[in-house]
């Protein structure tokens, strides 16, 4: 999503909103002695994040004050923040390098507050440089940051989705006929993806030769065009692969990559997901993918999202407009899957929408880009926020995995009757199904994550049974409604000995339920 196109103009400091950071963390229904596990003062949690303008590069970005909004960051309780640094603005003169004053000055915000920041180092050098990415010297300039930037940033991303600009600069890329594989019209492999891996893999070693701390992450293409790159081979110095799992026009756990018999062909003989498209069968198959062609471990999600804008007949767009109600339980569920999937950070896009982008003024709700954000652009909250918040802090020191036995069965059906047709030709659909991934708190107690794959709709709650292998007698459960702030404890009985919890209700977004000892 980061552009590079550049606009002079600038917008007044904005000085109103201060108030937000005091936003209440619940609405909550609570039963009497019952209190919630989240804390008024929360430390931030490492593994989720939110990408942000604070570069100010664009017209659409000069209201992103870092005096406003990283204090909220840090409020919100995100530990990451994922942003750039424009390397022309960085070196205007060969091997000459100084931070922008800007671009220290929210930096230096950021670690007061304690928030990690990934850099996308980002955008060409063509008036120094003949090649405009020329790798040794872009390797420079990111050791540079690695080293002056020590403490304050903590991983730099090398480029933002190369399928764009940086293939244009060769004259390839999506932009110019190539397609999602990474090939161009004719079929065949296009040559900036092998420029790529000698960019990424010359960065790595450079950045850990004068930081061995600084995490290097890259790749950043659609999927398919990720595989193709690893199997160039990546230097052991690279530490994680990027994705940007956008679910466009569907639920998150779908993403638009299902494998089909014609996909399966595009990407040489490769399965990029299942044949329903599911984003846990995404991670998992990069993640088989990387370990099998020796390659990074890591797994770093740098952009996500559901925009809020207003569809029209006169603008066409990837994306689907969602109501906020739906971003923020969507926003939710794809935090929460991450976690249980164990990805190491996950940095939703983004914390505040935009202005205008290349649009008038009166069309700004209209254009996608412009309206990702967890605040609107005049810093008011979108029910997201809120629910960012609270999951950021009941989800601290959850580590995925345990040894509890249970089933999680629907009783009742919600399909989808909504297809999303996506560009490689398959038709997805939301899942009829419930989904949970189970954790271990930082007491070593079991948590169940559960929720319905369904389109938010005007629908209750479905319902299904849920058996746990745990007396009655020794534990009771706790349920926290990630989207409302409600504590409860659902009714349970015992059947054969086992926790049972008959038409258990499950809703479109995330519940926390606690195992606790009586």
């Amino acid at each position: 999503m980061f552009s590079h196109f550049r606009f002079p103009l600038s917008f007044p400091r904005l000085s109103w909103f201060a108030a937000l950071a005091a936003l209440p963390l619940t609405v909550t229904a609570v039963p009497v002695g019952t209190t919630s596990t989240a804390t008024s003062s929360p430390a931030l949690n490492p593994h989720i994040g939110v990408t942000t303008h604070f570069v100010r590069k664009m017209k659409a970005f000069q209201h992103w004050d870092p005096d406003v909004y990283i204090p909220l960051i840090a409020d919100l309780g995100a530990g990451w923040v994922r942003d750039e640094i424009v390397w022309a603005w960085m070196e205007k003169s060969r091997g000459n390098y100084e931070i922008p004053a800007k671009d220290r000055k929210w930096l230096d915000l950021a670690e007061r507050h304690g928030i990690k920041v990934i850099l996308t180092l980002s955008a060409s050098n063509g008036k120094l440089y003949e090649d405009p990415y020329d790798p040794d010297a872009y390797a420079k300039a990111a050791a540079f940051l690695a080293t002056e930037l020590k403490g304050k940033l903590h991983a730099i991303e090398v480029l933002n989705e190369p399928y764009h600009w940086y293939a244009k600069a060769y004259g390839e890329g999506t932009t110019l006929g190539g397609d999602l594989y990474g090939r161009d019209k004719n079929g065949e492999e296009e040559s900036w993806l092998k420029r790529y891996v000698v960019l990424l893999n010359k960065t790595a070693e450079a950045v850990k030769a004068a930081n061995p701390d600084m995490k290097v992450i890259g790749l950043g293409g659609f999927p398919a065009m990720n595989m193709r790159m690893i199997t160039m081979g990546l230097s052991s110095q690279v530490d994680g692969i990027t994705l940007h799992p956008y679910s466009y026009r569907i639920t998150p756990e779908i993403v638009p990559y299902a494998t089909s018999e014609e996909n399966f062909k595009r990407n040489g003989g490769r399965q990029t997901a299942d044949t329903e498209g599911t984003f846990a069968s995404l991670i998992r198959y990069s993640r088989e993918f990387s370990a099998k062609h020796n390659g990074p471990k890591e797994t770093w999600l740098t952009e996500w999202g559901w925009s809020t804008k207003r569809d029209a007949v006169d603008t066409r767009s990837n994306f689907s407009g969602f109501t906020e109600e739906a971003q923020a339980a969507y926003t939710l569920r794809r935090f929460m899957e991450g976690q249980g999937l164990g990805v190491e950070v996950s940095t939703m896009y983004s914390l505040l929408d935009n202005r205008n982008s290349w649009r008038t003024p009166e069309r700004s709700e209209f254009f996608s880009d412009d309206n990702f954000g967890l605040l609107r652009d005049d810093g008011t909250p979108k029910p997201a926020f809120a629910a960012v918040r609270r999951l950021a802090r009941e989800t601290i020191g959850l580590t995925p995995g345990g040894k509890l036995r249970y089933t999680l069965t629907a009783t009742t059906k919600r399909p989808d009757h909504q297809v999303f047709a996506a560009r490689d030709g398959t038709r997805l659909r939301a899942p009829d199904r419930v989904i949970s991934y189970q954790f271990t708190d930082a007491a070593g107690r079991p948590v169940i994550a559960f929720w319905s794959m369904e389109r938010i709709s005007d629908q209750s709650p479905r319902s299904a049974d849920l058996e746990i292998d745990v007396s009655l007698e020794e534990i009771h459960a706790e349920a926290f409604d990630l989207l409302t702030g409600r504590i409860y404890e659902p009714v349970a009985t015992e059947k054969e000995g086992k926790l049972f919890f008959k038409d258990i209700a499950v809703p479109p977004h995330p519940v926390l339920l606690r195992l606790l000892p009586r």
